[in-house]
Formats: C-alpha cells, structure tokens, sequence
C-alpha cells in the first residue's frame, strides 16, 4: 500500500508575524521587564562619549580638576550599571526566549497530534520529521538568542542615534548619512534571500524523507537491489540542498561588505565634516567627540543586527513551516456512535487519485467476533483496517461503528473504542512502566505484569530494574517481537471494544506467535477482534474467516466451511501448508 505524498502548507507573513506576537504577549509583564533594562542600558551606554565630550569642551572652559574627577566618576559608574543591567537583561531576555520556545513546541505537538493520520502520512514523515525537529530548534534559537540579541541591537541604534541629536542636531544629520545604504541593502537582502531560505529548508526536508524511506525500506532495497537506485536518490537530493546553499552563499557576499562601508561612512563623514565645522565655529570639539565616538559604537549593535538577518531568514523560513501546520483545517468530528457494532456496507476506496482498492465491499464482523481477513498481497486487507479505524474516508459507501460514521467520531472517544495494531510500533524514551501506561494510567504494576504475561512476554521478567527499566535508544533497545508484545499488552491494558490486529505477530517468531494469539483471544474474549493475516494460523481457529481477493469479500466462513468448499481460502491454506493440491 502506498500513500502519495502530499506536503504540510508554510504560513505566510502575516500568520507568522501573528504567531510570534502571540508567543510573546503570553508573557507581556516579563517582555516590557527585559525591554525597559535593555534600553536603560543602552542609556548608560551612549551616555559615555556623551560626557566625554562634555568632559573636554569643559576642560577648554576652565573647569575644576573636581568636577572633571565627578564626571568621570559618573562615567565609571555609568559604565557598571551598562554591565549590570546588560547582564540582567540578557539573563532575563534568554528565560524569556525559553518559556516562548516551551509554548511553541508544545502548541505544535498538540496540533501534530491532532492531524488525521491519513495527512501526516500523504506529508511524508522526512517533512513532518524536519518540522518537529529541525524547524521548530531553529525557532526556538530564534526566540531565545537571535531575537534577543537583535532587540538589544535595535535598541542600541535608537538610544544611541537620539544620543546623537541631542549632542548637536547639526552633526546628528550627518551621523545618518550611512542609514540609506543599511536600508536598501537590508531591504534586498531580506526580498531575496526569503525564497532562497525556503527552498533551502524544504530541501533539507527532501533529504531527510529520501534517508528515512531508504532506511526504513533497507530490507525492500537490498531483495531488489535497489541500492544504486536509492543511493542516486539522496545524492540528487543532497546536490539541491547544495545549490540553496551556494545561493545563500552568494547573497552573503555582496551584503556583508555592503553593510560594513555603510556603518563605517558615517565615522569618516562626522570626523572630517565636523572637523571643518569646529574650524568655523559651528560646533565645539567636544561634540565632535562625542559623535564621532558615538557612531563607532553604532559597529557593535549595526554588525550583531545584520549578521543577524540570516539567521532571521533561517528562524523566519523555519517560522513559516511550523506554524503552517497550524493552518491545516481541522476535521469535523462530530458523530456518535451507539455501541460498538462495526460494519462497512458497500464501500469504495482509493488512495488519492489513484484507482479503486476496495469495489463495493460489504463486511459486518458479529459483536464479539474473532474475525481474520485474509487474501493475497494488494488485495485491500489493510486498506479495510484502515477504514474501521477511520484513518481514512471511503469514496463510496458506510463504514460505522455503533452506527455513526467511523470518520466522523471525535478521535477521543474512536480510540477508546477501537484500537489499530500494526507491526510498526513505537517505543518511547521512558521506563517500561511509562510506556506500558500510556494505555492505562491506572493500571497497577500487577495489571502490567498481567498484561506482559498475556502475551508472552517473559523477556520483562528478567530486565534489571523490573518496569522501572528505562527503555528506548542509549537504554535497553527492544527487537522487533519484544516491541510488538508491548504494543499487544497495550492493547490488553487499553481494554477496547474493537480490536484491528495488521500482521501485528508477524515479528514474533512462528513457534510462539500461535501462542501469543490463543492468548490474546482469551484476554480479548467478548470483544470483536478483526486480525489481518498472511500466516493463516490465526485462521484455523478464528470465529470467521473473511478472504479478500482484489477488493472484494470473495468468501466468508468458519475454517472448516472454507476448506470443504475447496475454494479460494483452500487453495491459499494448503500452499501455506505446503501440500500440493
């Protein structure tokens, strides 16, 4: 079965700028906190040329030794409190990155969870994987470092360009005479380099679903030899991301030599300028001084904010595709179902825009039914489990549950009811308790042991810190049947009234997969347990056997009933059993 890919939408301007408003006024109190100690320190900053020059044109006045020793006092304090309050700033200014970077992953998360599984397939998990990962850590730089940094730098330029005025208005026209050329290079720079950002993100994506499908798909690629195929693959992939990367290369280097002449003109200008102006008296040394010292200490502050505008654009294009998963429409889920009673009546199905899987399939599983569907490869068996957990909606038809449509009840109250086992399952990073009560917080350790015991999963006794083992990577690492038995005691401590097993045995070695089955049967007595199965074991003891052959319900009874009707199951059970017929 394949699904085609379809990728996440990115926001535009506007719902980004909407987005980082929002995640800084969740904490407005603590963001005009860090504003105000930042502009006080930039105060304190711009204040030192300024009585410097006070200093020397009052030397030329015949100022006293004691009042130049006060003002230089007040200098040297002025300088402290800069240190002092640029500390305090920046320690608070970063805690507030931090808490708005919590809220942005968590807000993320909680929509990523939201999203019908059907979408976050047809995205591809490489999309999905940079977003979760990779963007959202960029953001979150943004927020806790970059945009700091830039803030102080803006604030810096403002208090110190006014600095300027109020020392002469006359040298303050010239102090602007580079900002222009900032300006219109900073303009530029952002137009262009916006798109080539994207691109380069969306092209880390590309490498990152090639990666992950040749990984996951290592068994596939090596039985048909695929290797060259995949590796021309990500070698594709990695020379587009490479071609971003010289694009943002390129942009850089005209910028960053534009933006050095632009900030350092101005010094040039007021020292000469200004020199010739004191000449005819028009201005005095000292505030020829003080603004030439004031626009050098524009390079700290003008340097740090356009160095800072690639990683904006890195942060802005990162920006852009977290919060277009917030755009993603939510599905209307309002139906309720009556009971448990699970049927699909004529149902049409296809993947996109691709062909019908399923024609007009009907299929009522008994309450309390244990029912195996089973078929050959591509027949639909999966796209029916599918359907009855409603990760997707049929074209055609009624799949319910309880009467309601499946697609249609609210993911909450769906997954109570019905619960979809598969052969791949997740092991999170957390103890073997932890992991064991995402089915059941409730659940006492005797209820997990019980759990375990019902599937056959002996391998828990002998773990070295019992349910308090920590599992996962850089942990103790579960193979693939130990990781399936943990999902199947999920399942027992879960306690739902439908079950979908998909090949969920099928890593468990044959020897103990028949047991693991009788035992399951057991502990899920009185629930309607529907099992997709290539090994017809499951088959032989099964309530009802369902065979699906190209998107219909070709047969349907007990294994005995089948067998003697010589039909298509016979045929598929003694291949299986290796009896020539």
């Amino acid at each position: 079965m394949s699904v085609p890919s379809t990728r996440l939408p990115t926001a535009g301007r506007a719902e980004m700028m909407r987005a980082v408003k929002r995640l800084v006024l969740d904490d407005k109190a603590a963001f005009t906190g860090v504003v105000v100690l930042y502009v006080a320190a930039a105060g304190a900053s711009a204040a030192l040329p300024v009585m410097l020059g006070e200093v020397i044109d009052g030397i030329g006045t015949g100022w006293t030794a004691s009042r130049v020793d006060l003002i230089c006092g007040i200098i040297a304090g002025c300088v402290l409190a800069q240190l002092l309050l640029m500390r305090t700033g920046r320690r608070l200014g970063y805690r507030l990155g931090e808490r708005a970077a919590a809220r942005l992953r968590e807000s993320f998360i909680d929509r990523v969870l939201r999203l019908p599984l059907g979408t976050v397939e047809r995205a591809g998990t490489g999309d999905l994987a940079t977003r979760t990962s990779g963007d959202v850590g960029a953001v979150a730089e943004l927020l806790r470092k970059t945009g700091p940094e830039v803030a102080v730098a803006l604030i810096e330029v403002t208090v110190i360009t006014v600095a300027a005025f109020v020392v002469s208005p006359l040298l303050g026209l010239l102090f602007l005479i580079g900002s222009p050329a900032l300006v219109i290079a900073g303009r530029r720079y952002v137009r262009l380099a916006s798109p080539v950002f994207l691109k380069e993100r969306a092209a880390m994506s590309e490498i990152a679903e090639t990666l992950t499908a040749s990984a996951a798909g290592a068994q596939t690629v090596a039985a048909y030899r695929m290797q060259d195929e995949r590796r021309g693959a990500g070698y594709g992939r990695a020379a587009v991301h490479m071609k971003r990367l010289k694009g943002i290369v390129r942009l850089q280097t005209w910028f960053f030599p534009a933006t050095d002449l632009a900030f350092l003109t101005p010094a040039v200008v007021v020292t000469i300028v200004g020199g010739i102006w004191y000449m005819n008296g028009w201005v005095s040394v000292g505030e020829v001084v003080a603004v030439a010292m004031l626009t050098l200490r524009l390079d700290g502050p003008v340097f740090r904010s356009m160095m800072a505008l690639s990683e904006f654009q890195m942060g802005g294009a990162a920006m852009a595709r977290v919060e277009g998963v917030h755009l993603m429409p939510d599905e209307e889920r309002g139906a309720a179902s009556d009971g448990a009673e699970v049927r699909l009546d004529d149902v049409t199905f296809g993947y996109g825009d691709g062909p019908d899987v399923l024609h007009g399939l009907s299929l009522r599983p008994r309450r309390g039914e244990r029912l195996v569907v089973v078929g050959p490869s591509g027949a639909g068996k999966s796209t029916i489990a599918r359907l009855i957990a409603g990760i997707d909606r049929p074209r055609t038809g009624r799949v319910t549950l309880g009467g309601a449509p499946v697609a249609d009840i609210p993911l909450e109250e769906l997954r109570r009811k019905v619960i979809l086992v598969t052969q791949e399952h997740y092991i999170f990073t957390a103890t073997l308790r932890d992991n064991l009560n995402l089915a059941a917080p409730e659940a006492d350790d005797e209820a997990l042991f019980a759990a375990l015991a019902t599937v056959d999963a002996r391998w828990a006794v002998d773990l070295p810190d019992g349910l308090d083992t920590m599992l996962g990577e850089e942990h103790h690492e579960l193979n693939l049947a130990e990781a399936q038995q943990l999902a199947l005691a999920r399942v027992i401590l879960a306690d739902p009234d439908v079950v979908i097993l998909d090949e969920a045995t099928a890593g468990i070695d044959p020897g103990s997969a028949g047991n693991v089955e009788a035992s399951l049967a057991a502990a899920l007595h009185g629930r309607t347990v529907i099992a997709i199965a290539h090994q017809l074991q499951a088959a032989e003891t099964a309530d009802r056997v369902a065979v699906v052959r190209e998107g219909r319900i070709a047969e349907s009874g007990t294994h005995d009933e089948l067998l003697a009707a010589e039909g298509i199951y016979a045929g598929l059970w003694w291949a299986w059993k290796g009896v020539a017929v």
